[in-house]
């Protein structure tokens, strides 16, 4: 679609295919309907290490990488080369006005009005570029990592639906739409940004006696300014990513049990004393997480009268309770958002309110069994979310409707295998042959 005259385009060489029943309202012309591939995407990647002590390094890194938009994803595959026509049998003096051998009489079907598709023929991959800076020290046999690990993002390419009218108090007509021969009418745009801020902590640590222990802590902010789109007259605003966790924690402990050949017990043990006691090691993982972010909505009203249904709030409060007040009947205050004033679309940001955190415990006990030189024997004991501690998918966001604020699941089902998200508590036993 070209947006400034609202004709749809079509390679030359196709308008004598376009359907004779495709709406008259819609200018159908012929021109460039490809987009042009950016050829000239150069993404250099650099990395450095300096020695300060034997004890301390410093490393860094720069790299740029390209947006990758697909090679689909914005094939031509619809408008005029598919069409619908929709026939509605009636009955008239008893009998039906479409029958055999004539079914479907000329003119007597309904072309419902199109939606289209535009973007820019000249069409640029958004730049990503991602830095990091690292301290690491050793102190005794302790290992230490502080790392500040970065990325911003611009001229990301996103799609933004352009045939609403202004808000207003005016009452929403077809007419009033900017293309009022189409339904929708979508553009691709690639102004989009993203920023990333991280700041990480490592610890490692391998004890004598096969244990080793490592964890891991990461603060981190992770923005973009491309997902509040509601209002396409509106600037983008800044809003968090709904998938990072302010808080990230994770530990991860290994310890080779003490018995059989070349351990502390049972170090002379017989061979087939050995082979069922000896050999065998205890793995830990936790993980401790912040809630990740959610957006509170609103539903059965237009009141920007855009003929858009639904969507983000108007936020008079902050809306997130104190931790020591959520519940699971009551996550978030839902008297901090209301539906927004008539003329106009709501006034909260995405990803305001924080969802329910992450705590769950894993364990395993594993231990190879040498059948010959060749052949070897891995059988494995893993038992997931051990606390069976329920983990809490977020609440109901909808503010029109009851239970606005109530949660009403945990992970589970698909999540079984999540070591992030485990459902209840499983136990699994594992046998793998190695040739």
């Amino acid at each position: 679609m070209g947006p400034q005259n609202g004709n749809l385009i079509v390679p030359q060489g196709v308008l004598n295919r376009v359907s004779p029943l495709y709406p008259k309202t819609v200018a159908v012309t012929g021109g460039q309907a490809v987009w042009n591939p950016e050829r000239t995407n150069f993404a250099p990647r650099m990395g450095a290490a300096y020695r300060v002590k034997n004890q301390t390094v410093l490393r860094g890194g720069y790299g740029i990488y390209t947006e990758t938009i697909g090679r689909y994803a914005r094939v031509q595959g619809g408008g005029p080369f598919q069409l619908t026509e929709t026939f509605v049998n009636e009955f008239r003096n008893n009998q039906p006005q479409f029958a055999f051998p004539n079914p479907y009489p000329s003119g007597s079907g309904n072309v419902p009005s199109q939606s289209v598709f535009g973007f820019p023929l000249g069409t640029r991959n958004g730049m990503i570029h991602q830095f990091n800076a690292t301290v690491e020290h050793q102190w005794k046999d302790i290992g230490f990592r502080l790392s500040y690990v970065g990325s911003r993002s611009r001229g990301l390419n996103y799609n933004i639906q352009i045939n609403k009218p202004q808000p207003s108090l005016t009452p929403f007509t077809a007419a009033r739409r900017p293309y009022p021969q189409f339904v929708n009418a979508s553009l691709a745009r690639s102004n989009g940004r993203s920023t990333y801020n991280a700041l990480a902590v490592e610890a490692q640590r391998k004890f004598g006696r096969g244990l080793t222990f490592q964890g891991h802590w990461t603060w981190s902010s992770n923005l973009h300014d491309w997902l509040n789109l509601q209002n396409p007259y509106a600037p983008l605003f800044w809003n968090r990513d709904n998938f990072i966790a302010r808080h990230r924690v994770s530990l991860n402990t290994a310890y080779e049990l003490p018995f059989g050949k070349g351990r502390s017990y049972l170090a002379s043990a017989p061979g087939a004393v050995n082979s069922i006691v000896g050999g065998w090691t205890l793995y830990y993982l936790s993980y401790f997480q912040t809630g990740s972010f959610f957006s509170p909505s609103y539903s059965g009203a237009d009141p920007s009268n855009t003929n858009s249904f639904g969507g983000i709030p108007d936020r008079i409060a902050n809306g997130n309770l104190p931790p020591g007040q959520r519940t699971i009947d009551r996550w978030f205050d839902t008297n901090a958002f209301a539906t927004p004033q008539p003329g106009r679309f709501g006034n909260s940001g995405l990803n305001v309110l924080e969802g329910p955190g992450l705590h769950v415990h894993h364990i395993s006990l594993s231990k190879m069994f040498h059948i010959t030189e060749r052949f070897q024997l891995q059988y494995m004991l893993g038992i997931s979310n051990l606390l069976n501690h329920p983990n809490f998918h977020f609440p109901d966001a909808n503010i029109s409707v009851p239970g606005a604020g109530v949660i009403g699941a945990t992970y589970g089902g698909g999540d079984t295998y999540n070591l992030e998200k485990a459902a209840s508590r499983r136990m699994d036993m594992k046998l793998r042959l190695i040739f």
